[in-house]
């Protein structure tokens, strides 16, 4: 019988498949952990995560209330008697003073543009070429007027004299006769005066006329909240003199009385924007069921009512 003896420091052998079932063992130990059931703290904490999720009825409740605050706080708040009645009176005090206004200014709309523009006015320019014109005749009829004198005298033969006097003659109605007009196209001096004056007369007429006894441009200072170029300097001189009763002894030349129309045209501007915001109001106050017309009596009483709360605040 033969013995075989193994060595003491021989390594045992491990057996592989015990290894794998135990590696076997603990994937199944840790499958079985994965699919193990939560313990009841874990599921209490994932209760109340799911409900703060979802939001039950309390959270709809707290919404809906928060809600209807917000409505409520947005919500206009109900005006007393009082309230009321001094809104209306403050209305009834604006419609009041804009029909004021609107009685004042109204001369406005019926300024004559063709009179104040005056755009047949002789420039300057054409002026001075006809007082030239006018000056080189004269110094021509002075001329043959001079030798006519000398032939009187003598000293030039009478034949060119009498030449030079119907020269003379006929060159100073070149210079002062209507006849002029038949052979040159320039008007005469005294033509082009003339029709300055014309002008410039109908012109400050019609300042005067618009301006009556009270003054007009002082009162479209007033419309400068509806037409923001009434408040520009150019126009300020035009106030002070309007309310002094003296715009009428300034306004003498075209460049004031061009600055006077387009005073004018900026407060039509300015009457049309405040006659439209009058008439929207008036009608919308009707329609809420207000009259809004009052009298000067009542308007006075209106404005001491209104401002007495002010001066005691």
């Amino acid at each position: 019988i033969g013995i075989v003896i193994l060595p003491s420091n021989q390594t045992p052998r491990v057996d592989t498949a015990d290894k794998s079932l135990k590696f076997n063992g603990i994937d199944t130990a840790s499958s079985t952990n994965q699919k193990k059931p939560l313990s009841s703290d874990a599921q209490l904490a994932r209760r109340k995560t799911i409900d703060r999720r979802d939001g039950g009825q309390d959270n709809t409740l707290a919404d809906d209330d928060r809600r209807e605050q917000d409505r409520r706080s947005k919500a206009p708040k109900l005006q007393t008697a009082a309230e009321k009645k001094e809104e209306q009176d403050e209305l009834k005090l604006q419609q009041h003073r804009k029909k004021i206004l609107l009685a004042g200014c109204e001369p406005v709309m019926g300024f004559n543009y063709d009179y104040l523009a005056m755009d047949d006015y002789p420039e300057n320019a054409l002026v001075s070429a006809a007082r030239r014109d006018r000056d080189y005749w004269l110094t021509i009829c002075c001329i043959f007027g001079a030798i006519f004198l000398f032939g009187l005298l003598g000293f030039v033969p009478p034949g060119i004299a009498g030449i030079s006097c119907g020269f003379g003659v006929l060159s100073a109605f070149f210079a002062f006769s209507p006849i002029r007009r038949f052979f040159f196209n320039r008007p005469r001096l005294e033509d082009l005066l003339l029709k300055r004056k014309e002008l410039e007369f109908r012109a400050l007429n019609h300042v005067r006329f618009l301006e009556g006894k009270d003054g007009l441009a002082w009162r479209c200072a007033k419309l400068n909240k509806y037409n923001s170029n009434l408040s520009k300097k150019i126009f300020s001189g035009l106030f002070h003199y309007s309310k002094e009763r003296q715009l009428l002894s300034l306004v003498r030349q075209k460049k004031h009385v061009r600055l006077y129309l387009l005073l004018m045209i900026e407060s039509q501007k300015a009457y049309k924007r405040l006659e439209k915001d009058y008439l929207e109001n008036h009608f919308k106050n009707i329609e809420n069921g207000l009259d809004d017309r009052i009298n000067s009596q009542e308007a006075n009483k209106l404005e001491q009512m209104l401002n007495v709360p002010n001066k005691k605040g």
